[in-house]
């Protein structure tokens, strides 16, 4: 897509915005590919794909080394782990979590750095004694080591043979360690407080590799869009400092120990920003996935093994269900301005496949913006320029400054 403003700023939706108004909200793009643009049926397609879509077999299965066990629903495995997700947003892990952020950003100060990277790992390399806890410094090294392959190929687009290689290793190192937790684990008695608790029940049912396929499958979602959100986040500030200004008032009025408990009622300001911030900004512009199996939803027909494409991006950007919605305005989301959207912002994607880790990672974003406006304080490089590169998904470039502690 072609730049929109000046600024380049915002990606151009124009001509797909003209394509479903003169063809509907179901396109067809190359390789038959369905674009689904209206967000109702966005979800009822999704929702009809996604309820037979079942845990996927290893290599053990594959090679009938497994007996026969019914298949596991990939929504029984959703429900698991969104429970699991709502107790682990209590405030004593969001007060480790913050500290975990804290100690994070501390070593990083003083040095001029890339700031959607520092981002980046704050956010992804801080969650990880919420997917496995009680690790070594070795087991969490090997977890890092698969976070890298994520940020490689989300973030610098590198895949080289080399790199495939490594990623291929770090990856497997990363496995290792996560089998041998599940083995123990099931061996221990006392039941910890993380993702894999919740999913060591199935160990039985579906053997220890698919559940750690499936924590491998958390780590994932730990290791992405929550990091680019919150580089995002970061950007708006420096693009925004009067916004800046009012999270650090709002955070400042509390103290840690109520910020903890997310008293969302007296983070007004801070929570219309982070709305804002991922309506501008989505994670991924577009989703493409597999039909499992053939699909017909109110009239759209997908075979098997052919795929359809959702967008986030179009539904925060047209103008059917926002005021003015290349304009960053946190405001919008006042109660006294806020308009029906048909369901059109997806925050944390699309209702059957929407991140399970939701609670955890909208906590740990209220938290962000609360640490680096009232814990540090950040100065941005302004030449070159910082500017947001959107190309699938939102990633600050140019973006580098130095980190300091704030002052008393």
């Amino acid at each position: 897509m072609a730049d929109r403003a000046a600024d380049a700023e915002v990606v151009s939706i124009d001509h797909l915005l003209e394509r479903v108004g003169r063809e509907g909200p179901v396109l067809t793009f190359q390789n038959e590919v369905v674009g689904i643009f209206d967000p109702a049926l966005a979800v009822k397609v999704d929702k009809a794909n996604t309820d037979q879509h079942t845990v996927p077999d290893s290599l053990i299965d594959y090679l009938g080394l497994r007996g026969a066990a019914a298949p596991v629903a990939w929504r029984e495995v959703r429900a698991l782990l969104s429970e699991q997700g709502g107790r682990l947003a209590a405030p004593q892990h969001m007060r480790g979590l913050y500290a975990r952020m804290h100690a994070f950003l501390t070593r990083r100060c003083g040095a001029v750095q890339d700031l959607s990277e520092l981002s980046w790992w704050t956010i992804s390399e801080s969650l990880l004694p919420l997917l496995v806890d009680g690790m070594d410094q070795r087991d969490t090294d090997a977890l890092i080591g698969e976070q890298k392959t994520r940020y490689n190929g989300i973030v610098l687009q590198d895949f080289s043979f080399w790199r495939r290689v490594l990623n291929f290793h770090l990856s497997r190192r990363a496995a290792r360690t996560v089998v041998r937790h599940i083995k123990r684990r099931a061996r221990a008695a006392e039941p910890r407080d993380d993702f894999l608790q919740s999913l060591l029940p199935l160990a039985d049912r579906i053997g220890v590799d698919r559940v750690a396929y499936l924590v491998s499958t958390v780590l994932a979602g730990m290791s992405g869009l929550p990091g680019l959100t919150a580089a995002s986040l970061l950007y708006a500030m420096h693009r925004y400092p009067e916004w800046q200004q009012r999270i650090r008032a709002e955070t400042t009025a509390l103290s840690l120990e109520a910020l903890y408990t997310l008293p969302m009622r007296e983070l007004p300001c801070t929570s219309r920003f982070i709305k804002e911030t991922i309506r501008v900004w989505p994670g991924l512009f577009a989703l493409r996935r597999p039909a499992w199996h053939d699909i017909d939803a109110e009239g759209v027909s997908i075979k098997k093994g052919a795929a359809y494409e959702l967008s986030s991006y179009y539904q925060h950007h047209s103008p059917e269900f926002w005021d003015a919605p290349d304009v960053f305005d946190p405001d919008r989301w006042l109660p006294s301005r806020r308009q029906p959207n048909k369901g059109a912002y997806v925050p944390f994607g699309f209702a059957s496949r929407a991140c399970i880790g939701s609670a955890v990672g909208h906590a740990q974003l209220v938290l962000f913006c609360a640490l680096v406006t009232r814990e540090f304080d950040i100065q941005v490089q302004t030449d070159p320029a910082p500017w947001m590169k959107l190309e699938g998904f939102a990633l600050p470039m140019a973006f580098r400054g130095v980190v300091t502690p704030a002052p008393g």
